[in-house]
Order: structure tokens, then sequence, then C-alpha cells
């Protein structure tokens, strides 16, 4: 809280909640790495050369050796500190009381408002309520000195009332619309000298999801546990041919490929948390 307090950017005044990410992982992160190592330490048969292995291999017989058991402790470890966590500190750090929904439309193959008059029509997967629409292209390089001007519709009825205009790459306009329950809408473009592309994921439909914060990190807790899982599984068949040092060592970085490096669904989740949108 402290290194966010003094980090944290300020963007008109108002403080961003999503670049606290790096200092929710890193509490998230040391309680998973703590399992994880935790109970491959406790339990003698998960690596070679350990006090107490044969004993554990005369008392339970089965090809798992109580590996299962441990995992599951180890997982439920995890959850019951990762909860509280979850539950507190993204509102501690400014995340909003309820997450929204994010809906990703599908849009046309070639997604260019290249002249006037052209138009991009996108469709959602079902129906929803949306109460804003949010872009974000990228633009090619002006013809002229005037911003872009697009128009969204939906069947020709304008969904916007203020004008919505790019002049550069990656602007992010959030569009303000009157809740209604959408299934497609227009994109058009009307005037200017910018023109645009309007990529994967530049076109989001934002709508309420009615989700508390809370009931949203509880998932992503039950999302981090998924890392505990797969490192402590990939562990048991490491310890079939390594000692522990070489164990502890494969446990660090597969937690932290998957909690620094990007690899896997945590990184993106806990980004989603803080941001205000449901994570699954």
């Amino acid at each position: 809280l402290l290194m966010h307090q003094a980090s944290r950017p300020r963007w008109l005044d108002a403080d961003t909640a999503a670049a606290a990410t790096p200092w929710l992982t890193l509490p998230l992160f040391a309680t998973a790495l703590a399992c994880s190592l935790a109970a491959a330490w406790l339990w003698p048969v998960f690596a070679l050369r350990r006090p107490g292995a044969e004993l554990i291999r005369r008392l339970d017989r089965g090809p798992v050796g109580g590996r299962g058991a441990v995992i599951v402790g180890a997982l439920l470890a995890q959850l019951v500190v990762s909860l509280p966590l979850l539950a507190w500190l993204p509102g501690a750090f400014g995340a909003p009381a309820y997450a929204r929904r994010h809906h990703h439309p599908t849009g046309p193959r070639d997604p260019v408002l290249d002249q006037q008059g052209a138009t991009l029509r996108y469709r959602l997967q079902s129906p929803a309520t949306v109460t804003a629409i949010w872009l974000r292209p990228r633009a090619a390089l002006p013809t002229g000195p005037d911003a872009t001007a697009v128009a969204l519709t939906c069947d020709g009825e304008p969904l916007a009332t203020t004008p919505i205009a790019f002049a550069g790459t990656l602007e992010l306009v959030r569009v303000a619309i009157p809740p209604r329950r959408l299934d497609h809408f227009e994109l058009t473009r009307t005037d200017g000298d910018v023109p645009l592309l309007f990529a994967d994921d530049s076109v989001v439909a934002v709508g309420p999801a009615d989700v508390p914060t809370a009931w949203n990190g509880a998932f992503v807790a039950a999302l981090a546990c998924t890392t505990t899982a797969a490192t402590l599984g990939l562990a048991a068949l490491l310890g079939l041919g390594a000692g522990a040092a070489s164990l502890a060592t494969a446990i660090a970085s597969a937690q932290f490929v998957q909690w620094v490096a990007g690899v896997g669904p945590i990184a993106d989740a806990l980004l989603a948390l803080l941001r205000g949108v449901v994570a699954w």
C-alpha cells in the first residue's frame, strides 16, 4: 500500500487503480511460492534422498505416495490466505465496488476506415445491455490537417450524443451511451483526414454486471491456486529424479513465469480485477 501510494500515477487528477497491479501481485506471488515450497519440503517423497521417504513409501504404497493430499492441502492454505487479500486490497487500491462486463464484438475482416462514408459493422456474440463503447484504433499517416470524425449508430440511429474524433494512433475514446440492449452497432467515418484501423480488441462494448468486486476477487483467488496446482504437479514429476535444491529451483521458476512473466491467465485476471472488469 505504501509503495502504491508513493508511485501511483495521476491522470486528470484521478487515481489509476490498474497501476497497482504489481503491488497486488507481490503478496499473492509470495503466498503461492511459500505454499508450494512448504508442501514440497514437508513431504519427504517429493524429492530424492529426503529423510523419512522410505517410511512414507511403506505406509502409502500407492503410486502417488501421498503427494495428492499434500498438494490439496497447499491449495487450501493458499486459498485461506489469498481470499482476505483479494477481498480487501483491490478496494484499498481504488478498484470500483462493482465490476462491469466487457464484450468483444466481432467485426469485418478488413476493419479500416480509409475514406469518407466507410462503415464497419460490429456484432456481439449475444444481445447485452451496453452503457459505453470503448474505441482505440490505430491511425495511419494523415492526408490532411483534420482529425477523423466517427459516427456510432445502430441501424442508422445515433447512439452517442457527443462527437467522436481521432487525431493520433491508439487514442482511447470512451463513448458513453444511454443504457440499451444491443446485438450490433456500426462505426462510420464522417469527416477528417486520418485513416483508422480497428484491430482486434480495439472495440469493446461495456455493460453492467452487478458483480461485487469481492466476488470477483474470490474467483481470482481460486484462479491463483491453479498456478500452485500446475507447479506442484510438475514438481511431483521432477522429484522422481531430482534432489531438494533442484526441486526448489524448479518450483520458484515455475511460479515466477506464471506470476511475473505473464504465462497463463493470472496476470490478465489481476489486471481485470483492478480495472473493475469481470475476470471470468
